[in-house]
């Protein structure tokens, strides 16, 4: 089966943000607040993301208004409503809740991309769809359920404006610009706006772990160039079905890392996730 080149960048995305989870994650445990670490990892991607615009320099300023606009309008939004939603819904939700309804993403994606890009929406494609999903909810509850909490409720909007600001709107600029212009000029933005908000919050301080979070930075600007890559190739539908495969990713790494539990459900889980990810791109959804 040939191997298109949407379903390698969309692989290189899910294991790279597998990686930032994990260590930002282990960074966490180590009592850093939220916040200020977002807002420390997006100042350490100044720099290297100032670099990379430089070399598109020109391209920006032949961009239309409306363009530079919208790539303004990603990086605030993208900011306030995905970064600063998942800190409301990690410190009100349980971290299970949480990584099952993120998933809903999918379905908003699926969704939007329908009307704003008229990927039609297929059996095949709510098919897979029900199984991403409860493939994600054996391996991320172990079977259990679950109990909502007003978390729940960041965490579903926050899925519903990464659905709409990173999968439909962001696919929209790389349709127009080269997808290192539009990652570098959305993440500067959205890194000044973190900064600007733990600022005023009170919570920007020094944080420990200096060396991680620049490791987490770093990774953070492969998983932007990657995502950007992913949707040049393929659907909005078909990145995000495929980037499903990253819990999987999260649950591998922590369990040889941070030493968490991986059972025989989970694995089953896994094991339907990474089935589906097969037919997305056999049928190329």
């Amino acid at each position: 089966m040939h191997i298109s080149k949407g379903l390698l960048f969309s692989l290189s995305l899910s294991s790279l943000w597998a990686c930032s989870i994990v260590l930002t994650r282990f960074v966490l445990k180590t009592g850093e607040n939220p916040l200020n670490l977002t807002a420390w990892i997006g100042i350490a991607t100044l720099l290297p993301w100032f670099f990379i615009f430089r070399k598109h320099a020109k391209a920006f300023a032949q961009l239309t208004k409306k363009h530079i606009a919208l790539l303004i309008f990603i990086g605030v939004s993208g900011s306030l409503g995905v970064d600063y939603v998942e800190s409301l819904a990690l410190a009100n939700s349980p971290a299970a809740n949480f990584a099952f309804l993120y998933r809903t993403i999918v379905v908003f994606t699926i969704i939007l991309a329908w009307i704003f890009f008229k990927e039609k929406i297929t059996w095949p494609k709510l098919f897979l769809t029900v199984f991403i999903l409860f493939g994600s909810y054996l391996l991320i509850t172990n079977g259990k359920g679950i109990s909502f909490t007003i978390g729940d409720f960041y965490t579903i909007l926050m899925a519903f404006c990464a659905a709409f600001i990173f999968n439909i709107l962001v696919k929209h600029t790389v349709a127009h610009m080269h997808p290192d212009l539009s990652g570098s000029s959305i993440a500067i933005i959205s890194s000044i706006c973190i900064f600007l908000t733990a600022l005023l919050a009170g919570v920007l301080v020094i944080p420990h772990n200096i060396p991680l979070i620049i490791l987490i930075a770093l990774i953070g600007i492969a998983t932007t160039m990657s995502r950007n890559r992913a949707y040049k190739n393929a659907s909005a539908s078909f990145v995000t079905m495929i980037v499903s495969i990253t819990p999987l990713f999260v649950s591998l790494l922590s369990y040889f890392f941070l030493h968490e539990s991986l059972g025989l459900i989970e694995t089953i889980g896994g094991l339907i996730i990474v089935g589906t990810i097969i037919l997305v791109e056999y049928l190329q959804i």
